[in-house]
């Protein structure tokens, strides 16, 4: 690149409404013995799975790969064993937002759930990004036009562009929540917002 140059960033981003969702969660269950925590964990666990079923989330769309147990201790009496704790981690995609209230109230609805976060992404990322980067490149052009008009000279074409980043939109995640909720409670309502995708480009422009 030895013919005169001049290098600039340029940043763009476009703003698209959300999808899809991840959804994270864990029955977590606490008893004296193991196989009771064991026991109820799964029963809890089989509950949610047949609940999302019935909502219409395919199984394809849901993860719940292990049970996890550890003993759980009084240390107010000396690291006395109190008992155990057993755990089941769920990670659900969800393709229909209109769906997602429904999932909420079926994971913390009569039983003990916990609701990690929620991370709600785009199905196909790609074109929103490519938008982005198109309007990086422009804003990189304008910055270049206004150096070059400021000192006298004639800006030419690029003779190399380089990309910044990954270019993907950053997924937008939702507040954790843990609650346990009565049957009769009002249904969650849920608002998906927008995601903005974000792109930043470094461009050397030829000099005339």
């Amino acid at each position: 690149m030895a013919r005169r140059h001049i290098a600039v960033t340029g940043d763009g981003s476009v703003l698209r409404t959300p999808d899809t969702a991840v959804v994270s969660a864990a029955v977590s269950v606490r008893d004296r013995k193991l196989d009771g925590a064991r026991d109820r964990a799964n029963a809890r666990a089989s509950e949610i799975l047949a609940a999302l079923r019935t909502i219409g989330v395919p199984d394809a769309d849901v993860q719940a790969p292990s049970l996890q147990a550890h003993p759980t201790y009084d240390h107010a009496r000396g690291t006395r064993l109190s008992g155990y704790e057993a755990t089941r981690p769920f990670s659900i995609r969800v393709r229909d937002l209109s769906q997602l209230g429904a999932i909420f109230d079926a994971l913390v609805d009569d039983g003990p759930t916990q609701v990690h976060g929620t991370t709600m992404e785009l199905a196909e990322p790609d074109g929103a990004a490519q938008e982005a980067l198109a309007a990086a490149v422009a804003h990189a052009r304008g910055r270049a036009e206004a150096l070059a008009t400021a000192a006298g000279v004639t800006l030419g074409a690029p003779l190399r562009i380089e990309e910044e980043g990954d270019g993907m939109p950053a997924p937008f995640a939702m507040r954790a929540m843990k609650a346990e909720m009565a049957a009769d409670s009002v249904p969650t309502e849920v608002a998906p917002g927008e995601i903005e995708i974000s792109a930043r480009v470094r461009v050397w422009f030829s000099l005339e």
